[in-house]
């Protein structure tokens, strides 16, 4: 008996680190495994799955690894947003609209100063490289004063003209709640961007003999248009600039806003193109700084026919094509 004691005691010892071994090569086993899961699942295809709903329609949903989806809106939603708008503006009280009308007026008018003063002020680019010279007035200027008046809110008639012809031809705005809109917007623009032209006046914004020259020869220039010129510069850029609205409606961030904004209205600064509330601003500041032309020059060859292209465009161009697209059921 002593014996077999002694033999299980010795056997004991010697299969010890036998199963000491099998246990640790068994935890190592697991441990990659669940490392090699691990790995594997962070770079699996996630996995999908189905549902069936009420209404027999065949729904996806993806339960891991998802990717955010963009803020943007389709163009139809980005169409209802637009006649929702115009319901908005139908139903703000009328001192409200005149107030931010001069607020979109003085606002534009800064994008313009800019634009005259840095990339109007820069006569050896110009007889350098015309192009580059252009896209710098068109980049640097008013795309920050269309932004500036998006995100506060601000009255703009060009944009509205598109907006509250979008509720007309929906039939969610009135045609009295259009003119009203329309007059105040305007109104308040004008007056905004007299004002801001004499405050940069006073200022002395256009003291640099570069930035005086610039000023005043785009006043000269723009007074001196053929009525039918300064109508379609007025059509081509109005059609831009609602596009700029447009896209700034169809996102909710501002990075989206500001980036929908910046390529159409650098496109119609750089091409030339006529923007009624801009030359509100522009030709009165050019006369400031000593332009030789008069209130007449003013309206009859630019304000009153670029204002005329603009609102075809946006009526055409804009509200039209995308009521016809999206507006007519």
């Amino acid at each position: 008996l002593g014996t077999l004691d002694i033999m299980a005691t010795l056997s004991a010892v010697a299969l010890a680190p036998v199963a000491h071994t099998a246990r640790v090569r068994a935890s190592v086993r697991r441990a990659t495994a669940s490392h090699k899961s691990a790995f594997v699942g962070a770079f699996a295809r996630p996995k999908v799955q189905h549902t069936i709903t009420s209404s027999t329609r065949r729904g996806v949903r993806v339960v891991a690894n998802a990717a955010p989806t963009g803020d943007a809106l389709p163009p139809p939603a980005v169409f209802n947003t637009v006649c929702a708008t115009a319901e908005k503006k139908a139903a703000q009280d009328p001192s409200t609209t005149l107030v931010l009308g001069f607020s979109a007026g003085a606002l534009i008018g800064i994008g313009a100063l800019l634009m005259s003063c840095v990339g109007g002020a820069s006569p050896a680019l110009a007889s350098a490289n015309p192009g580059l010279c252009n896209f710098l007035k068109g980049a640097v200027g008013l795309p920050a004063g269309l932004t500036l008046v998006v995100l506060t809110g601000a009255e703009l008639f060009t944009g509205n003209v598109m907006v509250m012809l979008s509720g007309l031809l929906t039939k969610r705005v009135k045609t009295e709640a259009l003119v009203r809109n329309w007059a105040l917007s305007y109104a308040g623009n004008f007056v905004g961007a007299v004002v801001l032209a004499y405050l940069a006046f006073g200022a002395n914004t256009a003291a640099a003999p570069a930035a005086k020259a610039a000023v005043v020869g785009i006043a000269t220039m723009k007074a001196s248009l053929p009525f039918g010129v300064a109508f379609f510069k007025g059509v081509l850029c109005n059609w831009l600039v609602c596009l700029g609205v447009w896209g700034a409606m169809s996102t909710t961030s501002v990075a989206g806003k500001v980036l929908a904004i910046f390529w159409p209205i650098t496109a119609f600064v750089a091409l030339g193109f006529e923007h009624s509330i801009a030359n509100m601003f522009l030709i009165p500041h050019g006369m400031l700084c000593g332009a030789t032309v008069t209130i007449k020059d003013m309206m009859m060859n630019n304000i009153i026919p670029v204002t005329l292209g603009n609102i075809f465009a946006a009526a055409v161009f804009v509200a039209g094509i995308h009521f016809w697209a999206y507006g007519r059921e």
